[in-house]
């Protein structure tokens, strides 16, 4: 029948076809903005760890390969929207599929047409739920990037901080330029919007807080991007020595720099999930509770304005002090 399911196996039993490359299927959640790509890469990266002769094919409706193809784990990208178009992206090759999306129920009828050995995806009330070979059940209060390195976990089991921190030392090692390690590094950006960004003065004015809590000859990193141009203009007329400056680089040096820190504060934007990556004290300024993409451990906080107002200019400076000295004595 259509619907009927293998017999689970053990995971040390997985891809053994004979005569062909290995191949591995992601449904990639993709959406404009780079922080929904970076939540992938964790899990990416243990696929390879897990089959290091397979193949990955990242599968996803936006034009988003330039993400994907960058990556050694990923060896080619295809871009699918429709229902057709992701049943051909699957092929009929492949031995395990992932679907990251937790609201179609598209993917699921895609695994069910073509019921590759291994389907992964995640439980969501959905009517295809029954599909997935291995799951999780989708939690909104979960970060995405767990999430994630969960659902592959679901099959073979592993220890998600390590991963991410594995991930994020193999993508600084592809770094050209080394950038000067700093204590702390902060992250002013919000690609989507203002809401999202905690003013600029604000992090000066935090910057001036640790001095006296980590003390003088402390060092700061502000990493920014093409939306920040402003913001970098103003911070340089400072002429602060303790402060250096990651203006619009790549991701490689990026996460070298995050690897290096003794503090990392961020707002919500693309670069925070490398800082989340590194398994450092964190601090993640919100303008409202948004713990999909806030990985809650003991040495990460997450802040939000005090008087319910979701406005970020709101969220006061002694609170985020108060989060970073919490973190860093966890």
């Amino acid at each position: 029948m259509l619907c009927t399911l293998p017999v689970a196996v053990s995971p040390t039993t997985v891809f053994l076809h004979r005569g062909r490359m290995k191949e591995v299927v992601v449904f990639i959640r993709s959406m404009v903005f780079l922080g929904t790509q970076i939540v992938s890469y964790p899990m990416l990266y243990q696929i390879k760890q897990f089959w290091p002769d397979c193949r990955v094919r990242v599968v996803a409706q936006d034009d988003v390969g330039k993400h994907y193809l960058s990556l050694p784990w990923v060896d080619a990208f295809v871009r699918a929207n429709t229902l057709s178009e992701n049943y051909r992206a699957l092929g009929g090759q492949a031995d395990l599929m992932i679907a990251l999306h937790f609201a179609s129920e598209k993917f699921g009828l895609v695994g069910l047409a073509r019921r590759p050995r291994f389907r992964l995806g995640f439980k969501n009330g959905r009517m295809t739920d029954f599909v997935w070979t291995h799951s999780h059940r989708k939690n909104f209060a979960e970060y995405m990037g767990l999430s994630n390195m969960r659902l592959l976990g679901a099959l073979k089991p592993f220890d998600p901080e390590i991963a991410a921190r594995q991930c994020l030392l193999d993508i600084a090692a592809r770094r050209h330029l080394t950038p000067d390690a700093t204590d702390v590094v902060l992250m002013p950006g919000g690609g989507a919007g203002d809401y999202k960004r905690w003013p600029i003065a604000l992090y000066v004015a935090l910057a001036d807080r640790l001095l006296t809590l980590l003390g003088p000859d402390t060092t700061f990193s502000f990493v920014l991007g093409p939306d920040e141009q402003n913001e970098y203009a103003w911070l340089q007329g400072l002429n602060r020595a303790e402060f250096r400056f990651a203006m619009t680089r790549p991701l490689p040096e990026i996460a070298h720099l995050v690897l290096h820190a003794r503090l990392i504060v961020a707002n919500d934007c693309g670069p925070s999930h490398l800082a989340q990556f590194a398994c450092v004290p964190y601090v993640g300024v919100f303008h409202e509770p948004n713990r999909e993409w806030f990985w809650a451990r003991p040495y990460s906080a997450d802040v939000i304005p005090r008087d319910n107002s979701t406005e970020i200019r709101h969220v006061a400076l002694q609170d985020v002090l108060d989060a970073c000295s919490q973190v860093l004595q966890a």
